[in-house]
């Protein structure tokens, strides 16, 4: 389960209502912001696909974030299952065991190696989220590849080279090295750690390479709790619909900025 972390922007320094009263009053999520000449101010809109803010409050019954636009949205613990609400901690390699469920998906090289994107890291619990698999992926859209895929309706012709290679990449193979034409995802406990190899399915071996500036990103991904969350951190939202007195989100992702293993409640 991939949760791309490339196009997050921060937050600036924000201010936010107390925490007395969440629970006797309902929040109402910036939707009457005072007199309006007997109207009131319309509910903000998100993108369904995603969107970011920082944390301002919490408890253990909401969860408040702030967008930059300075528009506050309270969250109901009791609105998201945990499994659809994620907190992701930096790590690193030494850090991984060979009872490690590591998921990395990037630009497919050939003979199951891939350049990473980035690397999610499961342990204990979390490891439920992920199962160990070996794919390839069409483009840049996360969708497997597939002999028809009735979801792919772009128009192509002789000339459109770039679609040919995304439709058809599976009975004629796309050279290795080209990110954008065929990708990797894969799945799997640690087998080696110099280069990162994980054991996927058929008894095979899936390389894990880092890209040019030799950096990949990496974080343990664990299930949420309320407990882990706290002022400051940064948090991905997808919104399903926003209401005078809750953020009704499909999927909520906590960035925490130290290791799990530092973290102190």
């Amino acid at each position: 389960m991939i949760i791309r972390a490339g196009y997050w922007v921060r937050c600036g320094l924000l201010t936010l209502v107390a925490a007395v009263g969440l629970d006797a009053t309902p929040a109402w999520a910036q939707y009457n912001t005072g007199p309006t000449g007997g109207m009131v101010a319309p509910l903000p809109q998100l993108q369904t696909e995603g969107t970011w803010g920082e944390v301002i409050m919490v408890n253990t019954k909401w969860i408040v974030v702030q967008n930059q636009m300075g528009q506050q949205f309270p969250i109901s613990m009791r609105g998201i299952t945990q499994t659809r609400f994620l907190i992701r901690w930096p790590t690193t390699l030494n850090a991984l065991t060979p009872n490690s469920l590591v998921e990395a998906i990037g630009a497919d090289q050939g003979s199951n190696t891939l350049i990473a994107d980035e690397i999610m890291v499961y342990e204990g619990q979390a490891q439920s989220l992920v199962t160990p698999e070996l794919r390839s992926l069409l483009g840049n859209t996360n969708r497997p590849v597939t002999a028809t895929d009735p979801g792919y309706f772009r128009g192509i012709n002789a000339f459109d080279v770039g679609s040919q290679y995304s439709m058809y990449s599976w009975a004629f193979p796309v050279p290795p090295g080209n990110p954008g034409i065929e990708r990797l995802h894969a799945v799997g406990p640690v087998a080696d750690l110099n280069p990162l190899r994980l054991r996927v399915p058929g008894n095979n071996l899936a390389t894990v390479l880092p890209p040019a500036s030799g950096n990949i990103p990496l974080t343990e991904v664990t299930l949420g709790s309320s407990t882990f969350v706290k002022k400051g951190d940064l948090a991905f939202m997808m919104p399903m619909e926003v209401t005078p007195k809750s953020l009704l989100l499909s999927h909520l992702v906590i960035w925490k900025k130290i290791p799990k293993s530092q973290f102190v409640p």
